[in-house]
Order: structure tokens, then sequence, then C-alpha cells
């Protein structure tokens, strides 16, 4: 899906990892992050682009910036290797999130994820 997003990479400021303005439909990530981190932060700002997200204060605001934080880490892990990498790893973040090429916070939004979606209900299936 094209999203007609223009992305930037600019100096920004110690606290500042990047950040999206609908306004202007652009994505500025932190030239100084590691390559890793710029794919974390761009991922995650894409999925305020997508969403047209116009900040993150507030109760919307809020909402918009847990809606992205789960919506990268779902892109950027894949279930597998996350299972693979936390028998491996025996559940370390940072070991982890090493292995996978992603932030910790990507690792702490990806297990969030985990614990909070549906969990199946009924009996399960017979597979012959």
């Amino acid at each position: 899906m094209a999203l007609g997003v223009r992305v930037e990479e600019r100096p920004l400021g110690d606290d500042l990892c990047g950040f999206y303005y609908d306004a202007a439909r652009i994505v500025i990530v932190d030239e100084n992050m590691l390559d890793f981190q710029k794919r974390c932060t761009l991922c995650h700002e894409l999925a305020h682009a997508r969403f047209h997200d116009v900040g993150c204060g507030g109760v919307a605001g809020s909402k918009a910036e847990r809606r992205a934080r789960r919506q990268a880490a779902l892109r950027l892990i894949d279930q597998t290797e996350y299972a693979s990498a936390e028998n491996l790893y025996d559940g370390d973040s940072y070991l982890m999130a090493c292995e996978l090429d992603v932030t910790v916070q990507v690792i702490e939004d990806y297990r969030g994820w985990l614990r909070d979606r549906p969990q199946p209900t009924g009996p399960m299936p017979c597979v012959s």
C-alpha cells in the first residue's frame, strides 16, 4: 500500500528518535541512530502515517501511540523467530532484541501483544 509519505533523516534531539507530521505527510528519523534503530523507528512512524495520527498527547494520542508500537512490533518480528529467540535466550529481552535485530522496546511491545491477544475459546479441534 502506497502511503504517499516522504521520509527524511535529520539530526534530532537526544529524546527523539523520530516523528510523523501528518499535515506535510513526512516522517523524520534521527540520522544518528544505528540502522536497526532507524528501521524500528521508521516502521513505528509509518504506522502513524497509515492512520493519519496527528499527535501523541491526550487519550486519543495515547491510543495512537499504543497502536503504532504494536503494529511496528507485528511487522518487525516473525512469530517463529521470536519463539526460537525466547527459548534460546530464556526470555532475556536484550539478547532477544540483538538476535532479532530490533530494539528492546519492540520486544516488549510484541510481548504485550502476545499477552493481550484474544485466546481461542471452546474445544480444541482434533487433528488427525
